[in-house]
């Protein structure tokens, strides 16, 4: 069922005409995830060894409120501190889309021959719950948002590679 229009969406699972384009696009988009979880990871690990207290047990992406928290304390009010704030910020808006993209249930779905929709449902847990949601995409929307990600990833990597600078170390 199509997500948008209501009506029946027929599934392809894993081995329609699109499958390899769907997983193609996905493993970019988790590439993308990973080298950001990278570079926040290095960016804490640089801010403990200049004697930040820094819990690198929680995984990158779930500390990005204490680096950008770090990066208001550390650089102040200068031009700088706007820039990684802002990068930060910028990457923050679109870890919505990671649980889909990242551990979410891929289903190829058909509604025409000349572009792919895709359904990621995703289970998250929330405290004493568990959130079941789910993502419904077709190409150009995809697309669209690998765009974005990417071009987030670049400002992210290239503040916080600068921001360690910052450190001295």
């Amino acid at each position: 069922m199509s997500a948008i229009t209501g009506t029946p969406v027929p599934e392809t699972g894993g081995n329609g005409p699109h499958w390899d384009e769907i997983c193609s696009w996905r493993g970019r988009c988790m590439n993308l995830y990973a080298r950001s979880d990278e570079i926040v990871c290095e960016t804490l690990m640089v801010a403990e060894a200049a004697g930040h207290a820094v819990d690198l047990t929680l995984p990158p992406h779930e500390q990005l409120g204490t680096l950008r928290d770090l990066a208001e304390a550390e650089t102040g009010g200068n031009g700088k501190r706007s820039n990684v704030v802002r990068a930060i910020d910028a990457w923050t808006k679109l870890g919505a889309r990671r649980p889909f993209v990242v551990n979410g249930v891929v289903t190829a779905l058909m509604q025409n021959r000349e572009r792919w929709h895709a359904r990621f449902d995703s289970m998250v847990g929330e405290g004493e719950s568990v959130k079941i949601d789910q993502w419904i995409a077709d190409k150009i929307e995809a697309e669209a948002f690998e765009e974005v990600l990417d071009a987030a990833y670049t400002l992210l990597s290239v503040e916080l590679e600068q921001f360690q600078t910052h450190f001295g170390l």
